[in-house]
């Protein structure tokens, strides 16, 4: 009974050993046991963006005998390509066993790198089999593009701040090269938002030429602000064209960054009003005007002035050309008054004075503001009332000499 006994026990045991792998081998299917597969090496390493990658496997055949109908298939996708006649199925045919490492067979594969390709790691899977089933494994590839790479760099203005109201703003944008590549022919172009413009043509673009890997060029803008624009930050864009310079297909490729523009809060000074004393000015004619200064800013203005740039065409001569108006709230208004005398000969028109405003805001900062002011040189009304007078005093004149003649001249 208890040989019995260990018989059966015995059975059981062979039967569990047989169904089992050993402790440490990996399950897998009849084939897999019978090939094993290193992956041997990826050239270049690591791969490149728009460049070949060759891979390659040692193909071990552990089974003394030989494997009929050996085949492969690489599933590779994005950013991996089959080009130059490669292709997924490779097909090895008969195989001749041996438990000796040293030999072996080498699977080879040539695939193309897509040029858009980032930088990680991407795994392909090998399948083989010998028609009992496939096995499959994952292997990682690891990619780096020699590819240039831009980020924006400091933002330097001039004005160092900018605020509404402000012409031929200067933007001076560092463009920094991080890709493991040079760019050359780089051009940059600033894509402005509402409240911003270009001071002229072609003003929002810069060509910077080659930007080396590491490196770094700046590019310079010129943009003119809205008077209405408030503060805050706005969102501008640079789209950056550029080519690598190892890319064989010569390709141009284009990388759109953001870039804020801050519009800081200040003071923002304009004419509100223009009257003079006397009301009419004419030829000859001694005035004041009174120019009424109001800030239509967010800010404080301290020690407000007024001054008038002359101009040698217009008929003025200026006997205090400039004026204080003191500070200014925001919304609020002062007066400065200037004192002028209208040349005797000044044709009746409007003139356009031109004039600054000129204050300080919060962080002592010096603001000034290109304005204009209207005057209007009129005729002078009595002299035209006695030039006619005394043309009219003339022909009744004339009228009675002619009349008296008619009477008396033949008397004479």
């Amino acid at each position: 009974m208890r040989s019995k006994l260990f018989l059966i026990t015995g059975m059981l045991i062979l039967l569990l050993s047989a169904a089992s792998p050993a402790l440490g081998v990996p399950i897998t299917t009849a084939t897999g046991s019978k090939v094993q597969m290193n992956f041997m090496y990826q050239d270049p390493d690591p791969a490149e963006a728009g460049k070949y990658i060759d891979l390659r496997w040692q193909v071990v055949n552990t089974v003394g005998g030989t494997l009929d109908n050996l085949r492969f298939r690489l599933e590779a996708g994005y950013p991996f390509l089959f080009e130059a006649g490669d292709s997924p199925d490779k097909y090895l045919g008969t195989s001749a066993g041996t438990n000796d490492k040293e030999v072996y067979y080498v699977l080879h594969y040539k695939l193309k790198v897509a040029d858009n390709a980032l930088k990680g790691t991407y795994n392909v899977t090998l399948g083989w089999t010998t028609g009992e089933g496939w096995t499959k494994k994952d292997f990682p590839i690891y990619i780096d593009p020699k590819q240039s790479d831009f980020v924006v760099g400091t933002l330097v203005t001039s004005p160092e701040k900018l605020i509404a109201d402000t012409d031929e703003a200067k933007l001076s944008v560092d463009i920094d090269n991080i890709g493991k590549g040079n760019a050359e022919n780089v051009k940059v172009k600033l894509l402005l938002p509402q409240g911003f413009k270009p001071t002229y043509s072609y003003s929002d673009e810069d060509s910077l030429g080659i930007i080396e890997k590491g490196g770094s060029k700046e590019a310079t803008f010129y943009v003119d602000i809205d008077e209405n624009i408030t503060d805050g930050e706005y969102d501008a864009k640079l789209d950056i064209t550029y080519r690598d310079e190892n890319d064989e297909t010569n390709q141009y490729r284009t990388k759109t960054l953001d870039l804020k523009l801050p519009i800081k809060p200040a003071p923002r000074l304009v004419v509100d009003s223009v009257s003079s004393t006397p009301v009419n000015l004419v030829p000859g004619s001694k005035a004041d005007i009174l120019i009424k200064v109001r800030n239509n800013g967010n800010e404080k203005a301290e020690t407000v002035s007024l001054r008038v740039f002359k101009d040698s065409s217009q008929p003025f001569e200026f006997s205090e050309k400039s004026d204080f108006v003191g500070k200014l709230e925001p919304g609020e208004s002062g007066d400065a008054v200037i004192k002028l005398t209208v040349d005797s000969d000044a044709a009746p028109k409007k003139y356009l004075l031109d004039v600054e405003l000129r204050g300080i805001d919060q962080k002592e900062n010096v603001v000034r503001f290109s304005r204009t002011v209207p005057l209007t040189v009129v005729a002078e009304t009595g002299s035209s009332l006695n030039a006619g007078l005394l043309g009219v005093l003339v022909v009744i004149l004339g009228i009675i000499g002619v009349v008296f003649y008619l009477k008396n001249g033949k008397k004479l």
